[in-house]
C-alpha cells in the first residue's frame, strides 16, 4: 500500500524541455508521496494537459528553449482562466536569471525554485502553501465554478475562524464583492482592514478600486497616487491601473498615459507595453505607441501569448508616422498570425492600402482597400473598421469610408476613445468638416432612441417602453450603452409590474450574456447585475411581507 503523505491527494504536472530533468523532478515529487505526476516538454503540450485534467501543482522550468517560456505559459494560463484557482504553480529558474525573471513578471507564481533543486526544497515550499490551499479550498472551488455568492459564504466561514488565513480570506472577499458590484460593502471591508493595520497595501489598492467602481473618480485617483508615492508603492501594479483608468475617465489623458508609462518602466512585460502602446495610439502619441508596441511584439513573437493586434496597431502607427517600409515589414513579420481571422486580414489589407496610397500608387491602394472592405464584411466599433474606413478615405472611396466611420460610432456611441479615433481619422484625411455629421449625429440619434424608451417608462407605458428599447437593441446589437440601457429598462419593468415573468428575465439574461462578451469586468455591468439581483430578492420577498 502506498505511503500516505500530506501530498498524496495531489496530482502534479512537470513542464521541462529536458527529458533528464523531467525524470529527476518526477522522482522528487514521487518521493514526497505525490502519486500522479505527468510531464510535458513544451508549453503547448502543457496547455493541452491543463485543459484536459485538473492539477494541484505545476512545476515549470522558466527556460523551455521554445518561443513560449515558462513565464509566458503561466501568464497565459492565468489570464485565460485555464489555471484553476486552487492549483499551485512553481517556477524553476537559474539563480543568475532570477532577478530579471521576477522583475518582468505581470503575475507572480506561488513560488520560485532556484536550481539546483531538491525534494526538500519542494517540500518546504509545499508545506505552507498546501496549508493555505486547504484552508481556502472551499472559496477557490466556488470561484472555479463561478459561484461568486457561494464563494462569499465560504469566505465568511474562514473569517469566523480568525486564524492565520484571515487576511487572505478578506482579500478574496473584497475581490468577490467588487466582481458582484457590491462596491459599498467592498469599501467597508477595505476600510476595516486599513483600520486594523494602516500599511496593508492590498486593502488600500482595493479601496481605490471600490471608489473607482462606485464612480468616485477623484478620490480613487488621489488614493492611487498616494499609494504609488509611498516608499514601496511602485511595486503595486494595480495602483497604476486604478490611477490610469481614473485619470482617463476624468479626461486627463496625458496624465493617464504617463501612469501607464511609469507602470511599464517598473514591470516591462508585454502586457504593460501593450497597454501603453494602445493608449498612446488613441491619443495620437505615435512615437510612444510605436516604441511600446515594438517591445510587446518582440517579447511575444511566436509565443502562445502573442496578440496579432499588437502588430496591426504597430503597423498603423508606422504608416501614420510615414515609415512605410517599417509598416510593410511589420505586417510581413506578423504573417501567418493574421491569417484565418477575417477582421485581422481586413485590418492588415487596409494598412497596406494606406501605405500604398502614401507611396503614390493609387491603383494598388484602391485594390487593397476594396479587398479589406470585402474581408471586413460588417462594421464594428473596433480597430479593423477604422483602419478599413481610413483606407477607403485615402484610396478614393471617401463616401464609403465616411459611412463606415458613422456606423462605427453608432455601434458604440458612448465610447470617448472610439469617437476620438474617428475624429482623428477625419482630421488626418482632410474631412474635419464632417465631424458633426459623422461623429455627433449618429451618437445623438442613438441617444434619442434610448431617451424615448426611458420617457415611455417614466410615463407608465411599460409595454411601449420595452418595445422601443428592444427595437433599438435590435438595430444596435453590439452597442454596449444600448444593451446596458435595455437590461436596465427591463429590470425597472419588473419592479413596476411587481412580478418576475419568465420572458423578461430571459431577455435580461440575454443582454447580460452579450455584455459579458463585449465588456468583461465592467464596473457598470457589475452594478447592474447587483441591481437585478436586489430586484429579484425584493420581488420574491413581497408576497411573504404582505
Amino acid at each position: 500500500m502506498p505511503i500516505q503523505t500530506p501530498y498524496s491527494s495531489l496530482s502534479a504536472l512537470v513542464v521541462d524541455d529536458m527529458a533528464v530533468q523531467q525524470t529527476t523532478l518526477r522522482g522528487q515529487l514521487a518521493s514526497l508521496g505525490i502519486g500522479r505526476v505527468d510531464a510535458a516538454g513544451t508549453a503547448e503540450d502543457a496547455l493541452r494537459l491543463v485543459r484536459s485534467r485538473p492539477y494541484g501543482l505545476i512545476l515549470c522550468d522558466y527556460n523551455l528553449n521554445q518561443k513560449t517560456d515558462g513565464q509566458q505559459l503561466f501568464e497565459h494560463l492565468r489570464e485565460t482562466g485555464a489555471l484553476p484557482p486552487d492549483c499551485l504553480f512553481f517556477m524553476i529558474t537559474a539563480e543568475n536569471a532570477y532577478a530579471s525573471v521576477a522583475s518582468a513578471t505581470e503575475h507572480r507564481p506561488d513560488a520560485y525554485l532556484l536550481k539546483p533543486i531538491t525534494a526538500a526544497d519542494i517540500s518546504e515550499r509545499l508545506k505552507m502553501l498546501i496549508e493555505r490551499r486547504q484552508a481556502l479550498l472551499g472559496i477557490h472551488q466556488r470561484l472555479g465554478r463561478r459561484d461568486l455568492a457561494g464563494a462569499l459564504g465560504e469566505c465568511d466561514k474562514v473569517l469566523k475562524r480568525k486564524d492565520r488565513w484571515f487576511v487572505q480570506a478578506m482579500q478574496l472577499q473584497g475581490d468577490i464583492l467588487l466582481q458582484l458590484g457590491r462596491h459599498a460593502e467592498a469599501r467597508s471591508l477595505y476600510e476595516q482592514a486599513i483600520a486594523l493595520r494602516a500599511d496593508q497595501a492590498w486593502a488600500q489598492v482595493g479601496l481605490a478600486k471600490a471608489l473607482k467602481a462606485a464612480g468616485d473618480l477623484e478620490a480613487a485617483r488621489q488614493l492611487a497616487a498616494d499609494i504609488l508615492a509611498s516608499p514601496a508603492g511602485g511595486k503595486h501594479l494595480a495602483a497604476y491601473d486604478v490611477l490610469a483608468q481614473s485619470l482617463e475617465a476624468l479626461g486627463r489623458d496625458a496624465e493617464a498615459l504617463q501612469a501607464l508609462a511609469d507602470a511599464a518602466a517598473v514591470v516591462p512585460s508585454a502586457k504593460r507595453q501593450r497597454l501603453l502602446g494602445e493608449s498612446a495610439y488613441r491619443q495620437g502619441e505615435l512615437a510612444i505607441a510605436r516604441d511600446a508596441l515594438r517591445k510587446a511584439t518582440k517579447a511575444t513573437q511566436g509565443a502562445m501569448n502573442a496578440q496579432p493586434q499588437d502588430s496591426l496597431t504597430l503597423a498603423q502607427a508606422q504608416v501614420d508616422l510615414g515609415d512605410l517600409a517599417g509598416a510593410i515589414g511589420t505586417l510581413k513579420e506578423a504573417g501567418r498570425t493574421l491569417q484565418g481571422e477575417a477582421r485581422l486580414e481586413a485590418a492588415a489589407a487596409a494598412i497596406g492600402a494606406q501605405a500604398q496610397a502614401r507611396a503614390g500608387d493609387p491603383a494598388a491602394a484602391a485594390a487593397s482597400a476594396a479587398r479589406a472592405r470585402d474581408a471586413l464584411k460588417q462594421a464594428g466599433a473596433d480597430f479593423a473598421t477604422i483602419a478599413v474606413a481610413k483606407a477607403q478615405l485615402v484610396a478614393g472611396s471617401a463616401a464609403d469610408g465616411l459611412a463606415l466611420l458613422g456606423s462605427a460610432v453608432a455601434i458604440d456611441h458612448e465610447s470617448p476613445a472610439l469617437r476620438g479615433l474617428v475624429a482623428r481619422t477625419l482630421r488626418e484625411t482632410g474631412h474635419e468638416d464632417r465631424l458633426a455629421e459623422i461623429v455627433d449625429a449618429p451618437a445623438a440619434a442613438v441617444t434619442a432612441r434610448v431617451d424615448a424608451a426611458r420617457r415611455l417608462l417614466r410615463e407608465g407605458q411599460v409595454d411601449e417602453a420595452l418595445a422601443a428599447i428592444e427595437e433599438t437593441a435590435r438595430l444596435h446589437a453590439e452597442n454596449t450603452g444600448v444593451l446596458l440601457q435595455a437590461a436596465q429598462i427591463h429590470c425597472l419593468s419588473l419592479r413596476l409590474r411587481r412580478r418576475a415573468d419568465a420572458g423578461t428575465t430571459e431577455r435580461i439574461a440575454l443582454y447580460f450574456a452579450r455584455l459579458d462578451k463585449l465588456m468583461p469586468g465592467s464596473d457598470r455591468l457589475a452594478q447592474l447585475r447587483r441591481y437585478y439581483a436586489d430586484s429579484l430578492r425584493e420581488l420574491a420577498a413581497a408576497p411573504a411581507a404582505a
